[in-house]
């Protein structure tokens, strides 16, 4: 966009020479909206541990909660000076889904993440896609995140996922277990149900919605991207081949905006 200002992301950093670029889900949905809308942006990467801090020093407004009740902050969060708010300050907008509408209101070339008429649409599959296949994958991904992590967030990971999963992370899906077969049954399912959906479309639509990418793209595409980075063996080994090639073929397509 000419004359554009640079609009900061807020993203979880990872471990040098491990991961180059956006790794967390979330994030990446936020890292493909802005480079599908062709905005320049710039990454301030944080560890956990410094995500709340920020987020309350920077004045970003969150809708979650703790269990305790009190305020969670999480990324995404974009920083917008390129449409300040009354006060003069740049826009802050928390949530990716947020984001993504954020840009179509305020960016609406080169294309809509949501088309006229789309959205509910879209809010459908990114709820089926998230449960179908983020959710099935998060017992396996809770301890091989800890590889790519920098020492700064290695505790904060640990604490909280254990306490989300009631257990060690090394007793969470051990490699080779009932659990581990299982996840990966189930999960394999969840992909060849989304595949079939697709196909619905023909041949010649790629994408969800038709033969133009949406939002929902995106998000599937976000998906494919952390276990690509998280767990690249399992990759290899099993997704990439699953569905005839689906899934290899959506996130090699996707790399001009990752």
């Amino acid at each position: 966009m000419p004359n554009s200002k640079v609009i900061t992301l807020y993203d979880i950093s990872s471990r040098e020479g491990r991961v180059t670029g956006s790794w967390n889900a979330m994030s990446l949905k936020t890292r493909l909206s802005l480079n599908f809308k062709k905005l320049p942006f710039q990454i301030v990467w944080l560890e956990y541990p410094e995500i709340e801090p920020t987020m309350q020093r920077i004045g970003v407004i969150t809708t979650y909660t703790k269990r305790d009740g009190s305020p969670f902050y999480t990324v995404p969060v974009i920083m917008d000076p390129n449409h300040p708010t009354p006060d003069g300050k740049p826009t802050i907008i928390a949530d990716s889904w947020k984001i993504a509408e954020y840009l179509d209101e305020k960016y609406p070339e080169p294309g809509l993440l949501f088309p006229k008429g789309s959205k509910s649409l879209q809010s459908v599959f990114h709820d089926y896609a998230t449960k179908t296949i983020l959710v099935s994958i998060r017992p396996i991904l809770a301890t091989r995140v800890m590889d790519i992590l920098n020492d700064g967030s290695l505790e904060y990971w640990r604490v909280t996922r254990e306490a989300y999963f009631g257990a060690k992370l090394e007793e969470i899906c051990p490699k080779g277990s009932e659990k581990w077969n299982d996840t990966w049954e189930t999960l394999q399912k969840g992909f060849s149900e989304i595949a079939a959906h697709l196909e619905k479309n023909g041949p010649d639509h790629d994408f969800v919605i038709g033969t133009q990418a949406t939002f929902a793209d995106l998000v599937l595409m976000s998906m494919l991207q952390i276990i690509y980075l998280v767990i690249p063996d399992e990759w290899e080994e099993r997704i990439q081949h699953w569905d005839n090639g689906t899934w290899k073929k959506i996130r090699e397509g996707s790399a001009a905006w990752l």
